[in-house]
C-alpha cells in the first residue's frame, strides 16, 4: 500500500473521532459516504485498501462496493453476498466503517471504485448515497523481453531485422534500447499496443543490423526500462545463430613438390577455411567418381569463432593417372556444394605441359621463331653450295673447262 493511500484515510478517521466524542448535532446530520480521495497507485500482486466511512444519521439498508457507475453489475463487496477469496472487510460488524481490502491486485483491477449506501423503501433496497469514488492505478512491470530473429540464416553483408517484444505493463511509458556488444544502435520507433485503458500494454521495437563474418560471436541486447523496475530488463541474442559464413576451399599437392615423378606417392590437400556454423561434410572425387580414400582432420575454431578443417588424399602417381582430375567437394549448412579441382601432372615436365606438349604458348612461339632463323641461315649456306656442285657436275660431263670470255 502506498503512502498516498494511508494519508488519504486521515479525513475519515477525523470524522469518526468527531462522532465518538459525541459533539452535539453530529448524530442528527444527513448521512454522508466518505471515501479515500484518489488517485491511488498500486503494483500488481499487492493488496489494495479502500476506505469508506458513513457519517450522519443511520439509514436502514446495506452498503456495497462497485467498480464503475453500473449498479446492475455484481458488486465488488456486499455483506449479503458470498464471501470472496480476494475481497474482505477490515472492520467486520461495524455500522459505519466499510473499508475493504482487495488482495493480489491484477492489471484489470484498475478503475474507479464507489462505496454505495442503499436504503429500504417499500420493501426494496434503492441507492441512497454514493461516495465520490476512488480512482485506482495499477502499475505492472514489463514482462521479460523476447527477441525474435529472422527465419533461417543469412550470409555476411545482409541487413537483418530483429524484433523485441514486451507485454503486460502499465502505465504505457516504456523505453526500449538496443545494444550490439555494449554499443548503442539506432532503432525504429517502438509500437505500443493498448489493450485497455490503464490495464495492459504491449510494446514492439525493431532494429536493423548489417551482419559481417566477424559477428559470429557478437551479442545483440534488447533493454527495457520502466517506472516499475528497479533495474532494466534485458534479453540477449547471439548473432551467430542467424549467420552463415561460406567456406573458402583450396586444393593443392603438398608432397612431393612438383614436378611429380612417375610412381611417386602424392599427397593432395584440401583446405576448408573460415566457415560457420560447424555443419560441414567433405567428399573426394577422382575424375568425377567418389573415392573414400581421404583422411580428414578434426575441425578447429579460431578466436573469431570461424571453423576450418583439412583433408588429405594419397595417390600413386602411375602413368594411367597422368592428367587425372581430383575434386574436393564441400557441403556446408545444406547449401549447394563448393567444389575445387586439381589436375595431376606426372613426369619431369616443365610447367604448362598439356596434351603431350612440353612447351607453353609463349615458348612455342619462340621455338618457331628460332627455327625460322635457323632455316634462313641454312638456306644462305646451302644455296652457294648447290650452285657450286651444279657447276662442277657440268664441267665433268663435258670433259673440258671453258673459261668465260671477257
Amino acid at each position: 500500500m502506498t503512502a498516498l493511500n494511508h494519508i488519504s484515510g486521515l479525513p475519515c478517521l477525523v470524522l469518526r473521532l468527531f462522532l465518538l466524542l459525541g459533539i452535539p448535532g453530529a448524530s442528527s446530520q444527513e448521512l454522508e459516504v466518505l471515501q479515500t480521495p484518489g488517485p491511488v497507485s498500486i503494483s500488481t500482486g499487492e493488496t489494495l485498501t479502500l476506505n469508506c466511512t458513513l457519517i450522519g444519521s443511520a439509514v436502514q439498508g446495506g452498503t456495497r462496493w462497485y467498480k464503475g457507475w453500473n449498479r446492475n453489475q455484481t458488486p465488488i463487496y456486499t455483506a449479503k453476498g458470498v464471501p470472496s477469496l480476494w475481497v474482505s472487510r477490515v472492520a467486520a460488524g461495524s455500522d459505519t466503517d466499510f473499508t475493504i481490502r482487495i488482495s493480489h491486485i491484477r492489471p484489470e483491477d484498475a478503475g474507479t471504485y464507489y462505496c454505495v449506501k442503499f436504503r429500504i423503501q417499500a420493501g426494496e433496497e434503492r441507492e441512497y448515497k454514493s461516495g465520490e469514488g476512488t480512482e485506482v492505478f495499477v502499475t505492472t512491470p514489463p514482462s521479460q523481453p523476447w527477441i525474435s530473429p529472422p527465419p533461417g540464416r543469412v550470409e555476411p553483408g545482409a541487413s537483418v531485422a530483429f524484433n523485441c517484444t514486451s507485454a503486460g505493463f502499465s502505465p504505457p511509458a516504456i523505453t526500449v534500447t538496443w545494444l550490439k556488444d555494449g554499443r548503442g544502435l539506432s532503432a525504429r520507433q517502438p509500437v505500443v499496443l493498448f489493450s485497455g485503458v490503464r490495464i495492459s500494454h504491449k510494446v514492439t521495437s525493431t532494429v536493423d543490423v548489417r551482419l559481417s563474418e566477424m559477428d559470429v560471436k557478437s551479442q545483440l541486447t534488447c533493454q527495457i526500462q520502466h517506472s516499475t523496475l528497479k533495474a532494466p530488463l534485458q534479453q540477449t541474442f547471439l548473432l551467430g545463430d542467424v549467420l552463415r559464413v561460406p567456406p573458402r576451399v583450396q586444393v593443392e599437392t603438398t608432397s612431393p613438390p612438383p614436378p611429380i615423378q612417375l610412381n611417386a606417392i602424392v599427397t593432395i590437400t584440401c583446405s576448408v577455411d573460415g566457415f560457420y556454423p560447424n555443419d560441414v561434410s567433405l567428399v573426394w572425387m577422382e575424375n568425377g567418381k567418389e573415392t573414400g580414400q581421404g583422411k580428414t582432420n578434426p575441425v578447429t575454431q579460431d578466436s573469431a569463432g570461424l571453423f576450418s578443417l583439412k583433408s588429405f588424399l594419397e595417390v600413386n602417381a602411375t602413368e594411367q593417372r597422368n592428367f587425372t582430375v581430383f575434386t574436393c567437394q564441400v557441403m556446408h549448412d545444406s547449401q549447394p556444394p563448393v567444389k575445387e579441382r586439381l589436375t595431376l601432372k606426372i613426369g619431369v615436365q616443365p610447367e604448362g605441359y598439356e596434351n603431350g606438349s612440353s612447351l607453353g604458348p609463349e615458348e612455342r612461339k619462340m621455338s618457331v621463331l628460332l627455327l625460322c632463323i635457323f632455316l634462313n641461315k641454312c638456306a644462305a649456306f646451302l644455296i652457294p653450295v648447290c650452285l657450286f656442285l651444279r657447276k662442277k657436275t657440268w664441267q665433268d660431263s663435258s670433259g673440258t673447262y671453258r673459261k668465260k670470255s671477257g
